[in-house]
């Protein structure tokens, strides 16, 4: 509980470096037990605005597959990556030596420069007991280093079947908390039953 609670990046890590050894380049080292669960994901958070010629940050990149997806489907992004498990960069730097990729924390300092979109994808369901403050306290570093928008996912409250271990936001409570960084949000639990998606603008969108 202890362990949970002083250092869930550390623990998070750990299990993803798990996985990685166990399938490699795989969707379910990304703990995805469909790739379509990753697909109809990437796809939503894409959504939140134009991204060609855009600067995207991946919060928790994974093997930076979102990518790979940005550029198969709307050709030239500016990807940059982080993520707080070595396997992950090393893994995602090896597969596309020209995509930028970096470890590190999103709530280090280490982050100065500003994105025109940020991105966060399955990144708070591991974050054990602390997990609603570190997600608020996520969330406003993402919105802080965005330019324009911030599009990020969690596994949802209002789920039928929940997992043991997993933290489920209650998306109303989410809704309520991005309100009060910005008036112009957007929530999406329209894809998946067990997920939603928020989007945040700096700027009124209509």
């Amino acid at each position: 509980m202890l362990e949970q609670a002083v250092d869930p990046f550390g623990r998070i890590a750990n299990y993803y470096q798990d996985l990685v050894q166990k399938y490699g380049h795989d969707p379910r080292a990304c703990d995805y037990g469909r790739p379509q669960s990753q697909e109809i994901k990437f796809r939503v958070l894409s959504e939140a605005m134009p991204v060609k010629c855009r600067s995207v940050l991946d919060v928790g990149c994974g093997f930076a597959d979102f990518h790979r997806f940005l550029r198969d489907n709307f050709g030239e992004v500016r990807y940059s990556g982080i993520d707080v498990c070595p396997a992950m960069v090393e893994e995602a730097r090896r597969l596309d030596p020209g995509c930028e990729v970096k470890l590190a924390n999103i709530l280090d300092d280490s982050i100065r420069e500003r994105f025109d979109l940020v991105t966060a994808n399955g990144i708070f369901y591991l974050l054990g007991d602390e997990a609603w403050p570190t997600m608020q306290e996520i969330v406003r570093r993402m919105y802080a280093v965005a330019e324009h928008a911030v599009a990020f996912n969690s596994l949802s409250s209002w789920a039928e079947d929940k997992e043991a271990g997993e933290f489920y936001a209650d998306p109303a409570e989410v809704l309520q908390f991005c309100r009060t960084l910005t008036p112009w949000v957007v929530l999406r639990h329209d894809y998946h039953p067990r997920d939603f998606t928020i989007y945040m603008y700096k700027t009124a969108k209509a």
